[in-house]
């Protein structure tokens, strides 16, 4: 955040003593003029902003703007009534309100009690158009001499244009450090500091439009549950960070997947490091850290799936090639890289979904265990979408087992273009969940909206094996605060 309270100490200083020094200016001119009644004035102005230098010490910058404000507004329309319209006093109340305003920000961004400035500033207009109306009808008592009046019009000149100057671009530089720091929550892990899915899924689309072929992989830590259940979530989140600076210090464009799983992207450079070398050394970096916590030493590995690009494939039958890749290396001892070259786990540990290609229901119940854990820590914020495919199997029945293949996999391909963003599961032979995360779930109910409207056009044109009566029923569900575990958030459906 920009502001805080010591920056708004500073600068609420620094306007006490301007304004004290104003005052002081004032009382030498009103002297020299002989206004009396406003040098007396000044005389108060003086020990009041004083008095400010002390308010601000403690703190206290709701009744600070509120006060200081006050006191101009009183001030300057006493000046303009005793000493006329041409000594230009009146313009200050035009800059005083850009201050309240400022004021009323940073109180609101500090969470102080703040009190709201419009009636201020419309008290502001009253009070400089009242004045106005009054001389046209009560010439001023007192008239400063020309010179006077011209040194006090180009003062105030300068003074109303360095308070709207200032505001401003301070303005300025508040929403634009509000908006690189949304932008950096939005697509970075809080716990770790790597780019989530949000960030690498514009880092895919760089990859798969550019010409140079690339790499993927994804790595798990092995046994991470065991991590939590031994030295607490606390000590997960230790883990998790630890990795992460590791990976993320090597050059190549690393993120967090999920959970406990991290994702590597990068195109393939003659000059840069073979991959799987690349990951290898990683993977032995890992292993031989001395990883402590709480005073116990304990030690973590990692397994890596890594898949190429292939001219004609989807980036994200890359990103399934490397996961299906690291479930085999998961399944074939853990602590290890593969690739097609080091394939060495059967189709028995796969958690993909021969038929479509999108993982199945071992890797759902994967990922609720991860989500699991991040309703535990807190940090939960994702939703499930659920397709049911209407009568699955008097379907096969009916149109045979080409058709009805055909439709399921119609049905998964709109579910994957619509939710680029998040992981597929086909966790039943009729039914298919999406886990929406990041920017799908910020646009959860347009991307929904989209994939119904999709199944009922192609139903409509006979697209995708889709056809009348066999639109699929879709559902939708969010997190909230009060679920305990993901299958609470299903009984919301």
């Amino acid at each position: 955040m920009f502001m805080n309270m010591k920056r708004a100490k500073f600068i609420a200083w620094g306007m006490a003593i301007c304004f004290l020094l104003i005052h002081i200016l004032m009382f030498i001119v009103f002297i020299q003029c002989y206004v009396v009644p406003m040098a007396i004035v000044n005389v108060f102005s003086i020990l009041f902003y004083f008095f400010m230098l002390y308010v601000v010490h403690k703190e206290w910058l709701p009744f600070y703007a509120v006060a200081v404000y006050l006191e101009v507004a009183a001030h300057m329309t006493l000046a303009v009534i005793l000493t006329g319209w041409g000594s230009g006093f009146q313009v200050t109340l035009i800059g005083m309100n850009v201050l309240a305003f400022y004021a009323e920000y940073t109180g609101r961004t500090l969470k102080l009690k703040y009190v709201p400035v419009l009636p201020l500033g419309i008290l502001g207009m009253i009070l400089y158009l009242g004045g106005c109306v009054y001389l046209r009808f009560n010439p001023a008592p007192y008239s400063l001499p020309d010179t006077a009046e011209f040194g006090l019009s180009i003062l105030w000149g300068v003074i109303v244009f360095v308070i709207n100057l200032f505001v401003l671009q301070l303005l300025v530089i508040i929403a634009r450090s509000s908006e690189e720091q949304l932008e950096y929550q939005l697509s970075h892990d809080k716990l770790t500091g790597l780019p989530n899915r949000y960030f690498l899924s514009q880092k895919f689309d760089s990859l798969q439009s550019g010409k140079k072929p690339y790499w993927i992989a994804i790595s798990d830590i092995d046994d991470f549950k065991k991590v939590n259940d031994i030295y607490g979530h606390n000590g997960g989140d230790y883990v998790l960070k630890t990795v992460g600076e590791i990976l993320s210090s090597k050059g190549a464009m690393c993120g967090r997947w999920g959970g406990e799983e991290f994702i590597f992207a990068n195109a393939i450079s003659e000059a840069g490091p073979d991959p799987y070398t690349f990951l290898d050394d990683l993977r032995k970096e890992i292993k031989n850290y001395p990883f402590e916590f709480d005073g116990k030493k304990f030690k973590v590995t990692m397994t890596f799936g890594l898949a190429y690009s292939v001219e004609g494939l989807r980036i994200e039958d890359v990103i399934r090639d490397a996961d299906e890749k690291l479930y085999a290396g998961k399944h074939s001892g853990k602590n290890r890289v593969v690739d097609d070259k080091h394939m060495e786990a059967g189709k028995e540990g796969s958690l993909q979904d021969p038929l479509t290609r999108v993982k199945n229901k071992l890797a759902y119940d994967k990922m609720e265990e991860s989500l699991n854990w991040d309703i535990q820590k807190h940090t939960a914020q994702f939703g499930i979408a659920r397709i049911l495919l209407k009568d699955i199997s008097k379907t096969a029945d009916s149109l045979g087992i080409t058709k009805k293949d055909a439709y399921i996999k119609g049905v998964c391909k709109i579910i994957c273009g619509v939710y680029i963003n998040s992981q597929v599961f086909r966790v039943d032979k009729g039914e298919f969940r999406v886990v929406l995360t990041n920017r799908d779930y910020y646009d959860r109910e347009e991307l929904f909206a989209k994939m119904q409207e999709k199944f009922e056009e192609s139903a409509a044109k006979g697209n995708h094996g889709l056809r009348e009566g066999l639109v699929p029923e879709s559902y939708m569900t969010i997190f909230e605060e009060k679920d305990s575990d993901v299958a609470s958030v299903m009984a919301h459906l």
